[in-house]
This record gives C-alpha cells, structure tokens and sequence, in this order.
C-alpha cells in the first residue's frame, strides 16, 4: 500500500496544477492567481472530507481523518525525535531534479523556456508541453511533500497541518536562486532559523516573529545580489 499511497499523492497533486498550466497557455490567464484560487476550493474539500467520509469516529468531534496504519508510517532518523526518513526522500527528490534539468532534453526544454519562452518557441522548443510537464512535475512534488507530511509527523490529515509551507517553500527557491540542489541548503537554513527562533522564544522570551525579519532579510539581500549581478550600477555627473 505504501508506494500506492505515495503514488495517488503523486497524481493527486500533479492534476491539481493541470488546470492552472493549461488557463495560462490557452487563455493567458495568471497562473499565480489561479493557484491561489484553487488553495482555497482545495482547504474547503478538505474541511468536507474531514467532516464527512475521512472523520475519525473516536476523535471527540475534532476534524481529522483516521489514522494511517503502522506499516504506511515513515521510520524515525533519530530516536526520540521528529527527524524521519522523509528527509531522505526530500534530498533524492532533490537530486533527481537537478539530474533532470541538467541531463535530459525535457531539462533543456524548461531551462529554455524558463530563460526566454518566447525565443524557445522560435528554436522550436514546444513550449506548452514543456510548461504543461514543469506543471505536472511541480504539483507532483507537493502531492509527495503532503504524503510525507502525514506519513512522517502526524499519521493523520487535519486543516492546520500546514502552517504556510507553500509560501516557505516559495522563499526557499529564490534564496536557492532556483537551483534543485541549493534548495537543500537553504530548506536548511531556513529550518534553522525557524526552529532556532522557537527555542530561543522558549528559553529567553526572544520573539519569534524574529525569524520571519532574519528570512526575509536574507531573501531581499539574495534579490538585490541578483540585480546587482545582471546590472552595473554607476554614479554619473
């Protein structure tokens, strides 16, 4: 059941970016707002389900799903802790990104397109079907990072499982400068500064909304690094 599981995350997630990718070719239609859109329809199907076919009988009339069965559940890393082996499958995820843009035609295709859509298509590179697949691709991963979420951590589906990953995660790419490899390193800072303001805001009283000023600091000087890269900067009389 295991790999069924993962694989109808998978899916699941994968045809809920289809719709948006194929607005954006077709109709020009923002995919941003789209996506946005569909986060809310998608909360409000899942607040029904938990209300409905996937509560939990014996969980006092709180929204949550059954539980997960023991062997569809994610080992631990570290005893006595939260780190589990979906850590591994974020870090392979990772790595198979990077091998596929940097190894594969469909690698080139989105390189190219992501660089300059409109001089792909003159080079002949099918430029819906390669944002139709980036779509696909992209909303796979999530489908997976939601399997693992609750495989991993809570075994069970509640509303307020995901405290903004998605926009976290939004951070992460750009402080990555949009490198699947360079994501593994800044999920880790990011991580480090989450966690570290929380304990901190526990054993000194610090604020935690002191992480969210450290992570968006670090994203605006990796924004003005890029500009500064791209642009030369001169005083003139």
């Amino acid at each position: 059941l295991f790999p069924l599981m993962m694989l109808a995350a998978a899916i699941a997630g994968a045809l809920m970016l289809l719709g948006p990718a194929l607005m954006k070719n077709r109709l020009g239609v923002d995919e941003v707002v789209t996506t946005l859109l569909i986060n809310f329809i998608v909360l409000l199907g899942v607040s029904a389900l938990l209300d409905g076919p996937m509560k939990d009988p014996t969980a006092m009339g709180w929204p949550q799903s059954v539980s997960l069965q023991s062997d569809l559940e994610l080992g631990k890393l570290v005893a006595q802790t939260r780190v589990h082996t979906g850590l591994l499958w974020a870090v392979s995820l990772a790595v198979m990104v990077w091998a596929i843009f940097k190894y594969t035609v469909l690698g080139f295709d989105i390189r190219a397109v992501g660089a300059n859509a409109r001089a792909a298509a003159f080079a002949g590179v099918p430029v819906t079907r390669t944002v139709v697949m980036v779509a696909l691709l992209s909303g796979a991963l999530a489908g997976l990072a939601g399997a693992i979420e609750v495989a991993g951590r809570t075994s069970y589906v509640t509303l307020d499982m995901s405290p903004g990953y998605g926009y976290t995660g939004i951070v992460i790419a750009m402080l990555a400068g949009l490198h699947p490899l360079g994501v593994i390193a800044a999920a880790v800072f990011v991580a480090g500064v989450l966690v570290g303001a929380d304990t901190m805001s526990r054993a000194v009283g610090v604020p935690t909304y002191i992480a969210d000023v450290i992570v968006a600091a670090s994203l605006i000087a990796v924004l003005v690094a890029t500009l500064l890269t791209q642009y030369r900067v001169r005083m003139t009389k």
